[in-house]
């Protein structure tokens, strides 16, 4: 029996109403990402050609990544794609799924310095590359050190580098805070999204994140901030006078970061788009 032919109107319809269902926090939204991006068009080109009836094939493939959806795989897994910083970043179960905040993080930096700012930056815990390469897309004279311990993660912000044309000023190596030393270069920028969420919280969190990004890239110890405070450890050491640390963090940290922070650096408590204490931005005294 041939399967009932559909607008494309009509599959949005009964595909958010479908995630609505499953408890995706985002129905309508993801749903469109979806189905454009198996359309290979924009969402706007979604409503500009929405009584569009779209072929038997289509329907199947736009079908099996809903119910995907619907089993609460990300959207930018099923998509492979995150956009970051005006960048298109490839994305999977190799790393953490950039965020938003993330995105502040990396402009709270950038509305500090000028673009014809020259330095090294080093991104401690890089994971897809996703802030590193942001950085360096917009600071052209800077050169950026990508440290992480996960192989798998490496392997994808490789990929990354790569497909931002940024190999000749972006490199990625092994490297774990606790145990290994940073390289002997001059860094002038550190920067870091580490692990900082406690194991009670990482419970708690929505599928998405508990069952799909790496937990080691999620959950800290002591309430986490043991990661924090090994970077700040890391930045007093390595930075010189008015070097740059930057880092995100849980919303019960903005205190105790401040209190690691303050002897070694100015410290800037700074607030996300939600009001929440998200960022510090510290300047080696």
């Amino acid at each position: 029996m041939a399967t009932k032919l559909l607008t494309i109107n009509e599959v949005l319809k009964k595909s958010s109403e479908f995630l609505t269902e499953k408890g995706v926090p985002s129905p309508k939204s993801d749903t469109e990402w979806l189905v454009a991006s198996l359309l290979n068009c924009s969402r706007i080109d979604l409503f500009l050609n929405y009584e569009e009836v779209l072929s038997e094939q289509q329907l199947n493939q736009i079908r099996k990544l809903v119910i995907s959806r619907g089993k609460r795989i990300p959207l930018q897994h099923l998509l492979g794609k995150v956009p970051f910083c005006n960048l298109s970043l490839s994305c999977d179960s190799r790393a953490l799924i950039p965020r938003p905040e993330t995105e502040e993080l990396v402009e709270v930096l950038l509305n500090r310095i000028p673009s014809s700012y020259k330095g090294n930056i080093v991104d401690l815990g890089t994971g897809s590359g996703a802030i590193l390469l942001a950085l360096c897309s917009s600071l052209p004279n800077c050169f950026g050190f990508g440290l992480e311990k996960c192989a798998k993660a490496i392997s994808l912000a490789k990929e990354n580098i790569l497909a931002c044309g940024l190999t000749s000023r972006v490199s990625v190596s092994e490297f774990n805070w606790v145990t290994d030393k940073l390289p002997n270069i001059n860094v002038d920028i550190i920067i870091s999204n580490p692990p900082y969420l406690s194991k009670e919280e990482w419970q708690i969190a929505e599928p998405e994140v508990r069952d799909f990004d790496p937990y080691e890239a999620l959950v800290s110890n002591d309430a986490g901030l043991y990661d924090l405070l090994q970077i700040i450890k890391i930045a007093k050491a390595k930075l010189s006078k008015g070097g740059y640390l930057a880092l995100e963090f849980g919303v019960e940290h903005a205190k105790k970061i401040e209190s690691a922070a303050i002897d070694s650096f100015s410290v800037e408590i700074i607030r996300d788009l939600q009001k929440q204490r998200r960022f510090a931005l510290c300047i080696k005294k």
